[in-house]
Parts: C-alpha cells; structure tokens; sequence
C-alpha cells in the first residue's frame, strides 16, 4: 500500500489535475496557501484532518482513496452503486424527456 501522502496526491492528480491552476484550485476550496498545497500535490505531506475533509467534499477520487487506505471497501462499493444510481435516473429522465417531446 502506498504512504498516505502519496495515495493522497494520486487520487489529487486524477481528480483536479496536476497543473497550477489546479493547485490554486484546491488552494481556494481548503483555504491553504500555495506551497502547502504543492507539498500534497507532490505527495510530499498529506492534508490535515479539516482540510481533507474538504478535499472528500469536492472529490470522490479523494474519498475513495480515504476509503480504501481505511480498509472500508464496502462502503466504497455502496458509495459508487448511490452514484450509479443516480446517473442511471439522470439517463432515465433524459429519455422520458425526449420521448414525451
């Protein structure tokens, strides 16, 4: 298993990219200045507590990483069946709407 810090910037990379604007991104959702933030982003140091809770707010690569370094994979699996459900209804409302046309 990866170390937490850099599990952390994968699942940061994969979500937000790895570019500046991402970095400034993050920066603006946690509230953190720019070279911490390039200190996840590099895998150098992991978020706080309260900053990685609002990185789980804002990323599900991020929550999901959270959930599988906690050994909580059913939850995972539970959390991403909700979020196909959802866009199985999303597809489903599509459709109603374009036949009712």
């Amino acid at each position: 298993m990866e170390p937490f810090a850099e599990s952390i910037a994968t699942a940061m990379q994969a979500e937000w990219g790895a570019t500046p604007s991402a970095r400034k991104e993050v920066g603006r959702i946690t509230r953190t200045n720019e070279r911490a933030v390039r200190n996840w982003f590099e895998g150098r140091n992991g978020p706080s507590g309260e900053n990685l809770v609002q990185l789980i707010k804002h990323s599900d690569a991020v929550m999901e990483t959270v959930l599988e370094l906690s050994g909580r994979r059913a939850l995972l699996t539970a959390t991403k069946l909700l979020s196909l459900r959802d866009h199985l209804k999303d597809i489903v409302d599509a459709i109603d709407h374009l036949h009712s046309q």
